[in-house]
């Protein structure tokens, strides 16, 4: 678990489909069948202070895969950033990277309130575009891109027999 739960150090892709991907797949296919063990007499209600979280656990269907889904963006972003160390980059680029695209996309959706006539469209699909590149970048470098040969300043290799 600490291996999904630490931003420290660095994954390879492989380490990083099997690592997290498979194990994700595996955790929520689990989780539907211990959730389907739990509410098969009834469904699970939660208590009166909690009621409010209600239609969360009515449409996961369950608290097991509830706590899995609530995992996953904390793991994912350990996973991207130790992608990130194995090409060299810091976990900054990944915080940058984030601030951008959501102030493009704040642009995206609203340019037009403050920019009147097409400029404001064409500011909005700008802004769109330029939001999408990035993310795919991201993607990119995380899913595809072969990480640095030996040690760099994250850590060893992955790839290093030991």
């Amino acid at each position: 678990m600490g291996f999904l739960l630490s931003p420290y150090g660095r994954v390879s892709r492989r380490g990083f489909w099997l690592g997290y991907v498979l194990t994700f797949v595996v955790l929520l296919v689990g989780a539907y069948f211990a959730d389907e063990a739990l509410t098969r007499d009834a469904p699970i209600r939660l208590p009166d202070l909690l009621e409010p979280l209600q239609w969360a656990l009515d449409i996961v269907g369950g608290p097991v895969t509830l706590a899995v889904i609530v995992l996953i963006p904390w793991v994912a972003t350990m996973m991207v950033l130790k992608r990130l160390h194995d090409r060299g980059f810091s976990g900054l680029i990944l915080v940058w990277k984030g601030i951008v695209v959501l102030g493009l996309c704040w642009l995206a959706f609203s340019a037009h309130t403050f920019i009147p006539g097409p400029m404001g469209m064409t500011v909005e699909i700008i802004a769109a575009v330029v939001a999408v590149l990035m993310v795919l970048r991201l993607v990119v470098i995380v899913l595809l891109l072969a990480g640095q040969d030996g040690e760099n300043r994250f850590g060893a290799d992955p790839l290093e027999r030991r």
